[in-house]
């Protein structure tokens, strides 16, 4: 039998298993027979069609987790690709509940057909209450991370998902190894704040050099993670808490602070930030995204912001996965800032069409744009430009296209950075339609 419990005014439920025996202190008389066999049918049909186990899968799902026994495996980790490793191959396993409801220990493993490098982890969550996410972390990492990356830190299942794509054609990695330290509350429904403390050596895996001392360095820091979302709606179950609903706005922010102590090479600041909205009107939903970032001090290029380009000047016409920060026009890679800021508005046109058989299709209008800068560019010995004028680029989804599971778009470069050549200006763009703003 479970017990579903309404946690805050803020729409967070939680579900324990419950044996029954609390049920009499809610009624003030005891069960009919008529009652009685409506409970014995429901617990018979639970236990038929393994309902319980079915609703444990599909909270699995939400989170990009499949459930087997005492482990749950990451969706998200079997096969990645980009432009340094080539295919990624990889298994991640988390101990479940079903092993111990307060220690889940976790591995992974991922292997790179390209570079031909096994990358691994190993951690283990001590949790220090059932009532919510609320615990310590402890890892040891061996592994690869794209220069320039956003921080993605507490970002929901999907928005990976969608940001998968982000460094299909960036080529300039880095191998970090080391280990961390972190504490991860939720302090209410809406509000998460998580806190780490990362010893590393880190490593370009490209031709690069940083101020004539290399491009190999030992990194000490403190990262505070926030998300603020306070209309979604969650559940917390024995698995963890699972986002059932996700509403605007959400507010991301992450602040890094490295230190020159424990052997730390920098004492450098980095700050970055996501809002995301959307509103509703009778000339349809308008969708905002709003983000930057800042790098105070002396910091390797990995460590700077790449754009989020998702181009390629190899191709002869620009095609690319969707990407929650990517621009489809600007190439990958090639651009870098110690400080920018951005934007993606998208609106769905109230005006639908049939596609092929009863299926409908609609139409959304999508602005981007981003600009920044590079306080210190002679810091950086490689190739690479930074982007210091307006980027903009303009483009039309076609949802639900030829009645797909993908919705496809078109995209154009406009002003500044605009060529004479026209298939640099131009790319096509897929999203699997069930990723929506």
């Amino acid at each position: 039998m479970k017990k579903i419990r309404k946690t805050s005014k803020a729409n967070t439920f939680t579900v324990k298993n419950a044996d029954g025996k609390t049920l009499q202190q809610y009624r003030t008389e005891p069960l009919s027979e008529r009652e009685r066999n409506t409970y014995f049918v429901i617990d018979s049909l639970g236990k038929k069609y393994n309902i319980d186990r079915k609703a444990r899968i599909l909270t699995g799902l939400i989170n990009g987790q499949v459930r087997s026994g005492s482990f749950d495996f990451d969706i998200g980790e079997i096969v990645n690709y980009s432009l340094y490793e080539g295919f990624r191959l990889g298994l991640k396993a988390k101990l479940n509940e079903n092993f111990n409801p307060y220690f889940s220990p976790d591995y992974y493993f991922a292997y790179g057909l390209e570079d031909e490098k096994f990358k691994y982890g190993i951690g283990i969550d001590m949790k220090t209450t059932l009532e919510k996410n609320s615990f310590f972390r402890i890892e040891y990492y061996d592994d690869v991370n794209s220069s320039g990356e956003f921080y993605r830190r507490l970002w929901t299942f999907r928005m990976r998902m969608m940001n998968y794509g982000n460094n299909i054609n960036n080529d300039k990695y880095y191998r970090y190894e080391g280990a961390s330290l972190s504490y991860l509350n939720d302090v209410s429904n809406g509000l998460t704040l998580a806190f780490a403390a990362r010893r590393n050596t880190e490593e370009a895996k490209f031709d690069y050099n940083f101020r004539n001392s290399g491009a190999k360095f030992e990194n000490f820091n403190m990262l505070f993670t926030l998300k603020y979302s306070p209309n979604s709606t969650n559940i917390m179950t024995p698995q963890g808490k699972s986002l059932i609903d996700q509403k605007y706005p959400e507010l991301y922010f992450n602040f890094e602070q490295s230190f020159k102590a424990l052997g730390g090479d920098f004492n450098y600041t980095r700050f970055d930030a996501l809002f995301v909205q959307n509103f509703k009107t009778r000339l349809g939903t308008t969708g905002v995204r709003l983000y930057g970032g800042l790098v105070l001090g002396e910091a390797p290029i990995w460590k700077h912001f790449t754009m989020n380009g998702l181009a390629t000047p190899r191709r002869d016409i620009n095609f690319n996965l969707t990407s929650y920060l990517g621009f489809a026009t600007l190439e990958g890679g090639r651009f870098y800032n110690d400080r920018f800021i951005a934007y993606y508005f998208t609106h769905k046109l109230p005006w639908y069409f049939k596609s092929i058989g009863q299926n409908v299709s609609s139409l959304d209008f999508v602005l981007r744009g981003t600009i920044g800068d590079m306080k210190h560019p002679e810091y950086h010995d490689f190739k690479f430009k930074k982007l210091d004028h307006l980027y903009q680029e303009v483009g039309l989804e076609w949802n639900n296209f030829l009645s797909s599971y993908f919705n496809l778009g078109i995209f154009y470069r406009v002003g500044y950075y605009t060529t004479t050549n026209f298939k640099q200006n131009f790319a096509f763009q897929f999203k699997l339609k069930l990723l929506e703003f």
